[in-house]
């Protein structure tokens, strides 16, 4: 019969630790690239219309990434709460806000941005469409309630990151 090897727990909790703190660096460095992208595509790109098709694009892909990085860190937060028993303390204060992040990015892929791609549709051509349209009114709302989330799921990420650092 093999007995299994018992678990090097310093090594196992020093494993999740970097995970936590390596998908924590993604997301806010990521998150900082994406907010200084935005307002550069949509000044050099002439058509709003093309501009927002890109910068859609380029969140849709950024927010499959932090899906990852949210499973990664989920699964890395319940190893460490597993092997150590205990929530006090910076751990708890970097669970809650890793928490927070994560539920922003669910907000924002599963109700944000479906909502937003359906004012895109109602809009039509943001080129053509006036201000005062009332999908295009609809849309800038939730589009500003969405820079709001996501800012906040940025500095939940960036807490996070400083307090496991």
């Amino acid at each position: 019969m093999v007995c299994p090897r018992p678990l090097d727990l310093p090594a196992l909790l020093e494993t999740a630790s970097q995970v936590i703190r390596f998908s924590l660096a993604v997301w806010v460095g990521g998150t900082l690239v994406v907010v200084l992208a935005a307002p550069l595509l949509f000044r050099e790109i002439p058509s709003r219309d093309l501009a927002g098709r890109i910068f859609g694009e380029l969140l849709r892909r950024f927010e499959a990434v932090k899906q990852l990085l949210s499973l990664l860190m989920v699964l890395a937060v319940f190893v460490e709460l597993e092997a150590t028993r205990q929530l006090g303390g910076r751990r708890f204060v970097a669970g809650a806000a890793i928490f927070v992040a994560v539920a922003t990015n669910v907000y924002l892929a599963m109700v944000v941005r479906p909502r937003l791609g359906y004012f895109r549709m109602k809009t039509g051509s943001f080129d053509e469409t006036p201000p005062e349209n009332p999908w295009r009114v609809r849309f800038d709302r939730l589009h500003r309630r969405s820079v709001r989330v996501l800012v906040l799921g940025w500095v939940a990420a960036a807490l996070a990151l400083a307090v496991s650092a």
